[in-house]
């Protein structure tokens, strides 16, 4: 810097010292800023996290494309729900099990059996063994029908239910007029987790809903004609 003008050899020594300085106390504050807002972010997403909720939800994956397409939303079912579930099952047994139509007694019968246990299955199992005085082929006849229909469903304990009903004898006779009875059905049942391993057994009773104890008592019949 010798030749070099004193008011620019000073201007240089300046900037070299202080433009340093200058450009360091910026640097430190562009630094201090972005750590500031990376704190804050880092903040934010924390306060966050509780706020995400997990969704799950049924898709239908195509096999061609791989796209999934969304179906249904799962949600907790609540007290609501799970007593129309209840009513539902109790009001699918009761109608399989005293249903009487030979055209589909076979598949109605072998599921309420499925769905039963203990006193309940082995009070089906007698009745539809021939030889019982009320074995229903037997009783109603190849060709009549017993058709059912539900009235009420009234929980009495957490697993137990009176179901009323009324059972109307649709007779194959020509000019034999319809009976029609009231009855009352004690249900007691509970929930098993499902143990089988084929899937479509799965499908069949999902719920592990199975019938301990099933006693039904007669409330009225109509009187039959001469």
């Amino acid at each position: 810097m010798t030749g070099s003008p004193p008011e620019w050899r000073s201007f240089l020594e300046a900037e070299m010292f202080y433009g340093v300085k200058k450009r360091e106390r910026i640097a430190y504050a562009v630094a201090g800023g972005g750590l500031a807002i990376g704190l804050m972010g880092m903040i934010a997403v924390t306060v966050m996290l509780p706020l995400k909720q997990t969704e799950a939800f049924l898709a239908i994956v195509d096999k061609d494309t791989g796209v999934a397409e969304r179906v249904v939303e799962v949600e907790k079912a609540g007290i609501e729900q799970a007593e129309a579930v209840r009513q539902s099952l109790l009001f699918a047994y009761v109608t399989d099990r005293e249903t009487y139509d030979e055209h589909d007694n076979e598949p109605r019968i072998l599921r309420a059996y499925t769905w039963s246990e203990g006193n309940a299955r082995q009070g089906l199992v007698s009745l539809w063994t021939e030889g019982n005085a009320n074995y229903p082929p037997k009783l109603y006849g190849q060709s009549s029908k017993v058709v059912i229909d539900v009235l009420s469903i009234t929980p009495v304990t957490d697993t137990t239910a009176q179901v009323r009903f009324t059972k109307t004898w649709v007779s194959d006779g020509e000019g034999v007029p319809d009976r029609t009875g009231k009855f009352n059905a004690t249900v007691t049942y509970r929930f098993e987790p499902s143990k089988q391993t084929a899937l479509d057994l799965v499908w069949q009773n999902p719920t592990g809903f199975l019938v301990t104890d099933y006693r039904v008592t007669a409330e009225t019949l109509d009187p039959q004609e001469d």
